[in-house]
């Protein structure tokens, strides 16, 4: 364990050396100065950046054949790139189910070529052979990746794209990789699942990182009416405290003279959506992966959304970019049973409220947050043609 902090430790203290030789060249372009600077100067790097990218990407629209498109998080032999309710599998394979919608030619990796079998539609699955042999033969190619381990797909790729899910790991074990990656210029382009994930790369790397946002699929996330049961409330199993979270909150809450049915959600992606689809209100009890970076998402508070049913979360990174408070959902600034007991409180206390928060989230799900809405955010990353058919 200490050998592996050293390792992160020089890692980091190259990233920082780096810019500090940076930052002595460009001492000049301080913000006390920079109105004194003639035109041009300031912003030369970054624009320099941009203009690269903006270079490779009218190269490649400039093309008659489109990129077939590769997208991986296979590790090795217990991280084969698929396996039962990994949330990051579940983007990665909305990327492509998006790009082959959109008429491209795109493909989910694992070692052997096999999925685990748990999502709504499975993308179509190469093994690493495979894949090895469609790259050799295509004339344009871009591959992607949200897992820095993912070296049997990784050193296959000359260059790649990183969509970055989860900075609890990328800001600490998996540091090392990822300088060494942008050091290398390995990686063609970063892009965050959120605005904090975006805005840690741009500050750490000096790079103009994008967002890409959850995917969720509203072929199959979406309601159904005759199903729901206005007072039952879901939630899953996120840990230890759970159980007891969920035992205090309806405790609180019949206190209050409301009666909710608790019910976990449990089973593979189509079982899970049919049961979303019942409830009136969806707990999120993820607290997170770490104190500081918690979830890049979750998923949960948005697909409660696509299903018009109203989320209820706590504050960790990215649901402030889906919810509007107690508009269309209810973030929780405390981390307490307590907390979502009194906006449950809140919620069910007047005549139609529950409803309306329902029916925003739903609508604002529809236009704001689904597959076809994250499309130019997509295309942007890959460097691939926003108006694609």
């Amino acid at each position: 364990m200490r050998l592996k902090q050293t390792k992160i430790n020089w890692a980091r203290l190259g990233v920082a050396w780096s810019h500090f030789k940076g930052s002595l060249r460009l001492d000049i372009t301080n913000d006390l100065l920079r109105p004194l600077l003639p035109d041009g100067l300031y912003g030369k790097r970054q624009r320099e950046s941009e203009g690269a990218s903006g270079d490779l990407s009218a190269r490649k629209t400039s093309s008659q054949s489109r990129p077939e498109i590769f997208v991986s998080y296979a590790t090795d032999e217990s991280l084969k790139g698929s396996h039962l309710y990994c949330g990051g599998e579940k983007l990665l394979n909305n990327l492509v189910l998006l790009l082959r919608r959109k008429g491209y030619e795109a493909w989910m990796v694992s070692t052997d070529g096999t999925n685990a079998g748990w999502l709504a539609e499975h993308a179509p699955f190469l093994s690493i052979p495979e894949f090895i042999r469609k790259k050799e033969s295509a004339s344009d190619v871009r591959c992607v990746t949200s897992w820095l381990k993912a070296i049997p797909f990784i050193e296959q790729c000359p260059k790649f794209y990183f969509w970055d899910q989860e900075l609890s790991a990328s800001s600490r074990s998996h540091f090392p990789d990822l300088a060494a990656f942008m050091a290398n210029n390995r990686i063609i382009r970063t892009a965050g699942v959120n605005r904090t994930v975006q805005a840690w790369h741009r500050c750490v790397f000096e790079t103009p990182a994008a967002a890409v946002r959850q995917l969720i699929d509203d072929k199959y996330w979406k309601p159904d009416p005759a199903r729901r049961i206005p007072n039952r409330v879901g939630y899953f199993d996120e840990g230890d405290h759970g159980a007891e979270f969920v035992r205090r909150i309806a405790e609180l809450t019949k206190g209050a003279g409301l009666t909710l049915e608790f019910v976990q959600l449990d089973g593979v992606e189509q079982e899970i959506i049919s049961q979303m689809q019942q409830c009136g209100t969806f707990l999120a009890l993820n607290v997170g992966k770490s104190p500081l970076w918690g979830e890049g998402g979750p998923m949960s508070p948005q697909e409660a959304m696509a299903c018009g049913t109203v989320p209820v979360c706590f504050d960790i990174n990215g649901p402030w970019e889906l919810i509007q408070q107690h508009y269309n959902g209810i973030i929780t600034r405390e981390f307490t049973p307590e907390a979502m007991a009194k906006e449950l409180i809140w919620l069910y206390g007047a005549p139609g409220r529950h409803e309306a928060v329902g029916a925003r989230a739903l609508e604002i799900s529809r236009s704001s947050h689904n597959m076809e809405a994250r499309w130019p955010e997509v295309a942007r990353f890959l460097d691939l043609p926003v108006e694609a058919a």
